[in-house]
């Protein structure tokens, strides 16, 4: 849930504020790395093009930049690709907090 769909008058539970902070930071780390992979991958690509000189949508740069929208997407860094057509990070951590809840709701019940 983001944190502009909370009320705007009232403080950020810290519970929320703090699940926040950890989801936006592992969709920081998860674009830094992209990043990291995409520069050497881009100027390959630049290089093969270069020698091949491809029609635009047979480009390998072309197809680099094709993935990285589809990326930002997925990492959805900043809650601006809010339909649900396509799979983001977002929906994992949904799903990894329902399998957590559930996990430990069951441990409680096992240790009573």
């Amino acid at each position: 849930m983001p944190l502009e769909s909370l009320p705007q008058d009232k403080p950020i539970p810290f519970k929320k504020a703090f699940r926040h902070f950890l989801v936006f930071q592992i969709k920081l780390f998860v674009d830094a790395f992209r990043d990291l992979l995409f520069s050497p991958i881009s100027l390959a690509a630049f290089i093969i093009d270069s020698f091949t000189k491809p029609a635009v949508n047979e480009s390998l740069s072309f197809k680099i930049m094709h993935l990285g929208r589809h990326s930002d997407r997925v990492i959805n860094l900043f809650d601006e690709h809010t339909s649900s057509d396509h799979f983001t990070i977002d929906e994992t951590v949904k799903d990894v907090e329902t399998i957590l809840s559930k996990e430990i709701k069951k441990f409680k019940e096992d240790i009573k």
